[in-house]
């Protein structure tokens, strides 16, 4: 493992699992910025049209024989998975034979959450003689800093909505169901489900424009935090332009994400939208405010 500061070794060919969002694009600017030409690894129907500017080659759930032939192929020794991507319903018809020796082992790891499903699949990639590395272990300064970031120092009051956020993250990820709680009056008022942040931010604007909501949100906050025992090397909570634009329609205060476990997408954007905006960025230490 890397330290905070210092990047991983890349000893191979490096392949991307990409989903969805600014990550796995983010990472592969950087990865031939410093001389590494990165090979994208994408499932049909989740990657997005930047791939073409690489080396890429799409799969479909349940094809893992022709999956790991393709790295052996291509000589990938080093994977990074980033990126959302919509949980596999997998077709016995869809498969090939390596899916099919495989299925007993992926059927176990997929019946609890995605911390289970994710954990699962990086011990299925090192039994085949791939290793599984972080985002931050590449781009270390993706991770996010201690303190205040942007905006004003948050109020008493925000601090306390951070706590009853902070506490209620931990409690939904020790049941692998989500990353981030928005607190909002004092206490908490929605959990991340299966929709996602953006989701989650969608139903607070909902609550907030039918009036169930009666707080105006001066000191409300949005926090995520990495699930206990969570393997850093895959879905790391993040926050980027789309998180804090969701936080603004939501009319909350601000946003409180774990320092040192999580990422920061799109620095530049993110905070240039959170200024014109009034929202407050910090980083949280994983103790609570």
């Amino acid at each position: 493992m890397s330290t905070e500061n210092t990047p991983i070794k890349i000893i191979a060919n490096v392949g991307i699992f990409a989903g969805r969002g600014s990550l796995p694009r983010e990472l592969a600017e950087h990865l031939r910025s410093i001389g590494h030409e990165p090979f994208i690894l994408g499932i049909e129907g989740e990657v997005e049209p930047w791939i073409d500017e690489y080396q890429n080659e799409l799969f479909v759930w349940g094809k893992l024989g022709r999956f790991f032939k393709h790295l052996e192929s291509n000589h990938i020794k080093q994977v990074i998975f980033a990126g959302g991507v919509t949980r596999p319903t997998l077709r016995f018809r869809d498969m090939d034979w390596g899916g099919v020796v495989s299925l007993s082992k992926v059927m176990a790891f997929m019946v609890g959450g995605d911390n289970s499903l994710l954990t699962g699949l990086m011990k299925l990639f090192d039994q085949h003689g791939v290793t599984v590395i972080g985002a931050h272990e590449i781009m270390p300064g993706l991770l996010t800093p201690k303190g205040l970031l942007f905006g004003r120092k948050p109020s008493k009051k925000a601090l306390h909505n951070i706590d009853k956020a902070f506490e209620a993250c931990k409690a939904l990820g020790a049941l692998d169901i989500g990353q981030a709680a928005v607190a909002v009056g004092g206490r908490v008022v929605a959990v991340e489900g299966i929709e996602g942040t953006d989701g989650m931010l969608e139903r607070i604007a909902s609550m907030r424009a039918s009036g169930r909501l009666f707080e105006d949100g001066k000191h409300g906050v949005l926090v995520k935090t990495m699930k206990p025992d969570q393997d850093m090397r895959a879905d790391l909570p993040t926050i980027g332009p789309q998180t804090i634009e969701g936080v603004i329609k939501a009319g909350l205060k601000g946003v409180a994400i774990e320092a040192g476990h999580s990422l920061l997408l799109e620095k530049e954007t993110t905070l240039k939208i959170a200024k014109q905006a009034g929202v407050f960025v910090y980083g949280l230490e994983s103790g609570g405010s």
